[in-house]
Formats: C-alpha cells, structure tokens, sequence
C-alpha cells in the first residue's frame, strides 16, 4: 500500500461508509464532521512567524478549531522557510515533528527529490476542485499568490519609477534597500535590469550590486524590517512583496507598488502534508476548510495576495493589491527556474557573503 492520504492511511470505500449516520450528511466523510468526542483532535502544524502567521492563527486556525472541535499545535518557524534538512530526518525516521509542510518553490522541488511528501488529491480535500489547474499538485494545492516587484514612495520617487534601474538612480544614494531574506529574488532582479534575463548568476551579477552599494542604506532580513525603514522614512524605495505594501498603504504610507518593464517575480507556496504525518485526515480537512472562498478571501482583503481559486471574485481595489488580476502586467511575470535556484543557493550564497565582505 502507498503511504498516501488515499492509501495506508485510510481508503476512500472505508471513508464513506464509516460517514453513514442517521439524519446526517451521507456522502460526507467522517473526517469532515464536527468530533463528538470531549478531548479535541490534535494537529502539528507549522506556521509563520510575523504578520502572515499572526493572519492564519486569527482566520484561518482558530475558526478551524472552533467548527471542528480541533487543537492545533503550533511549531512557529523562524523566517518564511520549512527547516528541510531537520524535516528530512524526521521523516526518515517516521517522526514529523509538523503533519504541514509549507514549502517554497524551490523547497517542493527538494521534498519530491526526497520523498517527504504524502500524495494529496482532491478526492481528499475536495476544494482543490475549485483550483486553476496550474495550482493542483499531486501533494496539494499551491496557495498565496505573492508577487515581487518594485515598492516606492509616491511623493518622493518621481517620476513613477517604471524599471529596476531606478534602485540604482543616483538621486535616491543612501535612500534604498534590498532583500537578504530571499536573496536569490534580489539577484535575479540585478540580472533582469542589467541583463534581461534572471540566470545565470556570476560575476557580472556582483559588478552590478557593487555599483548599486552608494544607494544602500541595508540589507534587510525580514518584510517586518523592510516595513519599519519606510515608516522611519529611511528609504523612498526597495523590492518587496505586495502583500507587504498593501499592509503599509493601510497604515496610511504613500507607497506602491510596480511590475518593473524587465520583468517580475509571482510566487504560490505548496502547502503539503509530511509523509509519516500523525494525523493525515485531519491535515486534508484543515486545507480543505482554508481553501473555501470565504477563508482565501480574507487573505485578498487584509494582506493583497492572490488567490488560486476560481470562485473567489475581487473587487477593483483587491485586483489592484492582487496584481496578478490584471492579464497586461501578467505579461510581465517570468518563469523562474527554481531547480537552478534550489541547485546553485549555495554558491549564491558563497558569491553574496564576499560581496558583502568586500
């Protein structure tokens, strides 16, 4: 038998006719009823540190808990990426410590490579029927529609900045930031200004960021750093996220955000569930009630991300924070070639420490 949410675990036939209860929803498995028990069920499950984490723990975990008798035990992970090797281990030895994997792009391409995931289909989280095809995976959905362009101040960048090479305007010197945190998105943006193209990364990619150092004032390691050089008025411009940019144009900044002409970077997260996971069923019943329009809503609403599913509708306003709502600047999106990041992360990350030293 397959170690699968359609396998070891529990099969489809067994689902649906221990879900035959008098008066009840017949067709409905039992694993998507509320628990008659006392105890709640229990699930691990990894969650972000910061705004995003704060956002799934008041609207996505907390709503679960209350509507499925559920305790969900948070593992709360430093920065935006899943431990992998740690996971790796774990795995191995039939022990998770989280039954979620949220992994980025590049991270989904090292679990199938490892076999660290569980293979989850529609028929076990139903929602995923509701999914643009490009979204569904045979381990889950892709969630989170974030995307990475250019985010300046309106009232002191002028004109409207329309390209990468506005970071290195020398009118904006020791008033400009770049992401450390997921430095492989800074380098492809170098090269997408200067060369027209994300790869390869080399020695030119570093000639280009040693021109850009007399408009530094840093490196930032988090969005929660980045958000806090604006509001000091520290710096008129960086490459950040949209959903990030959406937070601070709620708190009253002059900020937007552009897809530079060169190009763009648009992001969706696997959210996956760990092979040898304690509770699979549970894990597919916590995706299927996150990628209900009503949940993907409130993500459009309070932080501008997008949304993977075809019932959910955006209002002109949300389509703007969304960005990926407009079919022209689409056109702007490139294909990342995430093996290549995921194989080369560390000789970028060897090349950019000497930068930084130098």
């Amino acid at each position: 038998m397959s170690d699968d949410l359609t396998g070891r675990n529990i099969s489809r036939r067994k689902v649906l006719q221990t879900s035959l209860v008098a008066g009840g929803a017949l067709a409905t498995p039992y694993f998507f009823m509320r628990s008659a028990k006392a105890d709640p069920k229990q699930l691990n499950i990894y969650n972000w540190d910061g705004n995003l984490g704060d956002f799934y723990v008041e609207h996505w975990h907390k709503p679960f808990e209350e509507a499925f008798d559920v305790k969900l035990n948070v593992i709360k992970l430093a920065g935006s990426r899943a431990p992998l090797e740690k996971v790796q281990a774990q795995i191995n030895a039939k022990r998770p410590e989280s039954d979620f994997l949220p992994l980025h792009p590049d991270q989904y391409i090292y679990a199938k490579r490892n076999d660290l995931l569980m293979e989850v289909g529609p028929d076990m989280v139903p929602e995923m029927d509701n999914l643009y095809s490009s979204f569904v995976t045979p381990h889950g959905p892709r969630l989170v529609l974030w995307c990475y362009g250019l985010a300046y101040n309106t009232e002191l960048v002028k004109p409207a900045p329309t390209s990468w090479r506005t970071l290195w305007d020398e009118q904006y010197a020791g008033r400009v930031a770049i992401n450390e945190a997921l430095k492989d998105q800074t380098l492809q943006m170098v090269n997408l200004a200067w060369k027209g193209k994300a790869q390869p990364v080399d020695a030119e990619t570093f000639s280009h960021l040693d021109k850009l150092k007399p408009n530094l004032v840093s490196l930032w390691t988090s969005g929660s750093q980045a958000e806090q050089l604006f509001r000091n008025g520290e710096i008129v411009m960086t490459p950040f996220w949209n959903g990030r940019v959406t937070k601070l144009r709620g708190e009253g900044l002059p900020l937007e955000f552009v897809a530079p002409k060169e190009g763009f970077m648009v992001r969706a997260s696997l959210y996956g569930v760990a092979k040898h996971a304690k509770n699979p069923e549970l894990m597919a019943q916590w995706l299927d009630f996150i990628l209900k329009p009503e949940q993907q809503l409130k993500l459009v609403e309070i932080f501008g991300y997008g949304s993977p599913s075809k019932l959910v509708k955006y209002t002109p306003e949300q389509a703007k924070a969304v960005v990926v709502a407009d079919p022209e600047v689409v056109k702007l999106a490139i294909n990342e070639d995430f093996q290549t990041i995921l194989d080369k992360s560390g000789d970028w990350n060897d090349m950019w420490t000497a930068w930084k030293s130098s």
